[in-house]
This record gives C-alpha cells, sequence and structure tokens, in this order.
C-alpha cells in the first residue's frame, strides 16, 4: 500500500536543509496536505518536523509530526512503518495518521506526542517507585504483544524509541526498522548495538520477537538502578525476570503476552512497600 489517506500533491517553496554536514536539496515547506514546521529530529536517512494541515493559517498549534525518508533506506524505512501501523494498532504503539510512498520525499505522518523519553528519564529523571518503572516497561510489553501477534518485530527496541507522557502513558516509537515474519539470510544489521540481542551480532537475519524481549530486559535491568529500593526480597523476583528477558538463547525468552502478565503480578506484588496508612485522625 503505497498511499494513507486522502491527499493534494501540492508542494510549494522548495528550501535546502543540512542533514549531518550535507545539504539536502528540495526538502518541501508543504507535503501533502501538511505544512512543516521546526526540525525535531535529522539524521542521514530521515528528518522529523512539526506539522499541520495546509488550511491552519496563522494557527499556532502544532499537533503532529511528520517524518521524511532519504535515499532507499530512508524509503525503506517509510514503508517499513506505514505498513506495520496499517496492520497493528493499539493505544502503547504510535499510530501513523498519513503517508506517501509515491513522490519524490517519502513521508509519513504522526502525533506529536507530548513527554519525554525513556531515555531521559532512566539519565535525568527523578528516582520513580519499582512499580512505577515496571508499569512502564508493562506498557512497552504491551506494545510488542500487539505487533508479536500479527507477526511482526519492532527491531529497534531502545529507550530513545519510547515516549512516556506526563501521566506515565508509554508510547513504543519509530517502527523504521520493523519487519514481518523472518528476514532474508542477505539483511543487513539494523538496530542500535546497546540494545542488540547477541544473536542478533552474528547473524542479522535471525531478528524476530524475542531480539525486542531481549532489548525490553535490558530496559528494565537498567530501571533497577532507578527506583527507590534497595529491598532485596522485593527486587530479587524482577532481577530473575530480567535473567530470563536476556536468556542469550532466544527461545527461552518469555512472549510479551506473558511477560505484560507477569510485570502486572510484580506490580501488585510490589505496590504494598509503597502504600502504608494514613495517619488516623483524632477528634478535638
Amino acid at each position: 500500500m503505497e498511499t494513507i489517506g486522502f491527499r493534494s500533491r501540492h508542494v510549494t517553496e522548495q528550501f535546502t536543509r543540512r542533514i549531518d554536514g550535507k545539504m539536502v536539496s528540495k526538502l518541501p515547506a508543504q507535503l501533502g496536505i501538511w505544512r512543516l514546521g521546526s526540525t525535531i529530529h535529522t539524521n542521514t536517512d530521515f528528518c522529523v518536523t512539526l506539522a499541520q494541515p495546509v488550511d491552519a493559517v496563522g494557527s499556532p498549534r502544532w499537533d503532529y509530526a511528520i517524518k521524511i525518508g532519504f535515499g532507499d533506506e530512508g524509503r525503506g524505512g517509510i514503508a517499513r512503518s506505514i505498513a506495520a501501523t496499517n496492520i497493528v494498532r493499539h493505544p502503547n504503539l504510535v499510530p501513523v495518521l498519513d503517508g506517501d510512498l509515491s513522490g519524490e520525499l517519502p513521508f509519513l505522518v504522526m502525533p506529536n506526542l507530548d513527554g519525554k523519553t525513556m531515555k531521559w528519564h532512566l539519565a535525568s529523571g527523578p528516582r520513580k517507585p519499582l512499580p512505577v518503572a515496571l508499569w512502564l516497561i508493562r506498557q512497552l510489553c504491551q506494545a510488542l504483544d500487539a505487533m508479536h501477534s500479527e507477526g511482526w518485530t519492532h527491531g529497534d527496541v531502545k529507550p530513545e524509541n519510547m515516549i512516556v507522557g506526563n501521566n506515565g502513558h508509554v508510547t513504543l516509537v519509530d517502527l523504521a526498522f520493523a519487519h514481518h515474519g523472518t528476514m532474508l539470510q542477505s539483511a543487513p544489521f539494523r538496530g542500535t548495538p546497546d540494545y542488540a540481542a547477541p544473536e542478533l551480532l552474528t547473524n542479522p537475519s535471525s531478528g524476530c520477537w524475542a531480539s525486542d524481549i531481549f532489548a525490553a530486559g535490558k530496559m528494565l535491568w537498567q530501571w533497577l538502578s532507578r527506583v527507590d529500593t534497595s529491598n532485596e526480597a522485593i527486587l530479587s523476583p524482577v532481577t530473575a525476570l530480567v535473567e530470563q528477558m536476556v536468556d542469550d538463547t532466544p527461545h527461552r525468552r518469555p512472549t510479551a503476552a506473558a511477560l505484560t502478565a507477569m510485570l502486572l503480578r510484580l506490580e501488585i506484588d510490589t505496590l504494598g512497600e509503597h502504600i502504608v496508612p494514613s495517619p488516623i485522625r483524632r477528634a478535638a
């Protein structure tokens, strides 16, 4: 499927932008029915900017983000994102609202999500109660379960690709490396080495649902150094779960569905350390 939704092909006001030291020409001020705003992120393959409908003239609102692909790798990433989100929909997975693969600059449109990345929370955010950390990872597993149930693998699960809203809602983003089913033996490595499962480092074509679980396990392990408890009795079951998630043998890792249930159970079990009775008020 090459297009999503209905749009005009009108493109105006051509200009250039510098992407990782290279001048990229013909990046328009408008793509389809979307006006491009300020840049959120750029690299050699993609540029993400704020966006608004072209008929929102004078509006201060930029409620959308548009992701533009450059070259074969960028076009492939946009295509994979559109294909995956056309099949998989879940509250914890970023939706693609519009997109086009037919033009010179393939693009997709998604909501402009409020919040900070999981990377920020792990590096700079305040320490959190253990049940909250478990809840954040459980939401990731819910998104992965939705993908895996439809035969899709995310392929780049990492803290930078998780947006945590002000209310704690987690959204898994960036499906540029997603794939359906098994990959060709000639498939190149795509992903982030720090969160890549060991099988991917020796055979990139072996990526599957279990590779996503390994990355989620690494993030849960990171959270254990950012929670506000040192109670070994509380931490021990979580540590045991992490060990299962990062097992060197892929088929020994629990599925995302099983993890969702186990993390919920651990959330409930660990709440007791953070819920204490309110002081009894005595009548005057």
